[in-house]
């Protein structure tokens, strides 16, 4: 009888082990799909670029416009042209009285810095790089030549001159070949602020000879 019972038992148990599967090893993405063990739904059209439909067409080239038409707002220039204007004149610059004065004062600042050819820096200037130098504290921008410069903005009349207009002089016998900034007019005389090869950033004035001598004009760049 005990032998029949443990000839049963011991069946049972050969016939469980049998049934047991040995597990699988999955060493990759494409037996794990094999065995359904991974699964994935791929979404299409995951690399194309979006066709963006007419309605934001129409936002893009308004945003554009409006763009542009900032941008000419931000230059604030006033295109001013009469007898005395030369074609080839470029617009003046709109600023208020106390941008003027603020130019006049950043030049004063630095008066005594000496003179130095190509110099745009307080280290050294020369005639147009300092006159460049104190308009772009504002955004103004400039040609970088005094010859360049006589080309821009309005030709006005030597008794007309005032604060913040641009003075030159043929002091090469060549044309144009120096500029400063008007800092008054007083009866006729205009006082200046420039930088000199002889003596840096200093006043002179159209009283001394050699300037009334090689006085060419006056252009009015800010209005």
């Amino acid at each position: 009888m005990k032998n029949s019972i443990y000839i049963f038992l011991l069946t049972i148990f050969l016939y469980s082990c049998k049934s047991v599967q040995k597990p699988t090893i999955i060493t990759s993405k494409n037996e794990a799909v094999k065995v359904g063990a991974y699964s994935f739904t791929e979404k299409q059209g995951l690399d194309k670029p979006t066709k963006p439909t007419k309605k934001e067409l129409r936002a893009l080239e308004k945003a554009k416009q409006k763009a542009r038409h900032d941008s000419i707002e931000k230059s604030k220039i006033k295109v001013v042209v009469d007898e005395e204007t030369p074609h080839d004149f470029t617009p003046t610059f709109e600023v208020s009285d106390y941008i003027k004065e603020q130019i006049l004062n950043v030049a004063a600042e630095n008066l005594g810095s000496p003179y130095r050819g190509g110099g745009t820096t307080p280290a050294g200037f020369d005639c147009s790089g300092f006159v460049n130098y104190t308009l772009t504290q504002f955004d103004i921008e400039l040609p970088r030549s005094s010859a360049e410069m006589s080309r821009v903005g309005k030709r006005i009349l030597k008794s007309e001159a005032k604060a913040g207009d641009l003075i030159f002089f043929n002091t090469s016998g060549g044309g144009v070949s120096h500029v400063g900034i008007v800092t008054e007019n007083a009866d006729g005389v205009i006082k200046f602020i420039h930088s000199s090869t002889s003596s840096g950033v200093i006043y002179s004035s159209t009283a001394e000879n050699y300037y009334a001598r090689t006085f060419v004009g006056v252009n009015r760049i800010l209005e």
